[in-house]
């Protein structure tokens, strides 16, 4: 059984991205936490907190959301959860506890990926947490991925990198898969490939890691009609550069079709 927290604020963005996580495992056994976490409200008077009436209007909204995906996937099994803490802490060591395989969010803005970049909370769960993410751009309607592609640097895939959920995707979808080194010394790829992967039988592209990297790989995505875009989050690749505070990099890079981001 799979197992997949999906963060809710009940708005189109992250209700979308709910179905994408049942759609993307369809005709598996999935078991998908619900996570809603509520705030705090006070008068400045009375300084009287409304956790009763937020908890009430929530519970009410997530069994609105619960019948409605019963109605539409009967066999899929929801758990609801509830909590009152910051967004970003709060999913991010629901996502370290070894209960979820993958967490799935979703982005705001037409731009989709951008919001990851520029502070929001999806933004903040891919820096903190270990587990792996998949990031939903904003009315992204799920597609069967039948393209993968996988950037890759020229650091050696670390022994702790864990490619289960790609691979498990890969073959589940029968998906083409593409390694796209990206390349500051014209290394040859093949030999930083897992010999895990190696199996998946993947083409290989290689290309210069000079100029703009976000615009690179906007345009290899979109010329390869790429239905997942998978990122490996490392400390030393130049992968780190689209995590970093660079506001250039932050705002060029807005990928319209979702992100696995695996942390290595």
């Amino acid at each position: 059984m799979v197992n997949i927290l999906v963060p809710v604020d009940f708005s189109k963005t992250s209700v979308n991205a709910l179905y994408y996580a049942i759609d993307l495992f369809g005709g598996e056994a999935i078991e998908i936490t619900i996570l809603h976490i509520y705030g705090v409200e006070a008068t400045a008077l009375t300084m009287k907190s409304f956790d009763d009436i937020l908890v009430e209007t929530a519970d009410k909204q997530m069994n609105e959301l619960i019948d409605e995906i019963n109605i539409k996937y009967p066999e899929v099994k929801l758990k609801p959860r509830l909590s009152k803490n910051y967004a970003v802490d709060t999913i991010s060591k629901m996502g370290d506890s070894g209960n979820y395989d993958l967490i799935v969010m979703g982005t705001k803005g037409v731009s989709g990926i951008k919001e990851v970049f520029m502070g929001s909370i999806a933004g903040g769960v891919v820096s903190k947490t270990m587990a792996p993410v998949i990031v939903v751009p904003l009315d992204y309607e799920f597609k069967v991925l039948d393209y993968l592609v996988l950037a890759i640097g020229d650091q050696p895939l670390s022994d702790n990198v864990n490619l289960n959920l790609l691979t498990s995707l890969q073959q589940q979808h029968k998906s083409s898969l593409e390694v796209l080194h990206i390349s500051d010394n014209n290394g040859a790829q093949k030999e930083i490939v897992k010999d895990t992967l190696k199996e998946l039988k993947p083409s290989y592209t290689i290309k210069s890691a000079s100029g703009d990297l976000n615009q690179q790989l906007n345009v290899h995505i979109q010329n390869n009609d790429t239905d997942l875009l998978c990122l490996l989050k490392t400390k030393k690749d130049f992968l780190h550069r689209l995590f970093s505070n660079s506001v250039t990099l932050k705002q060029t890079f807005n990928s319209p079709i979702p992100l696995l981001i695996i942390q290595s």
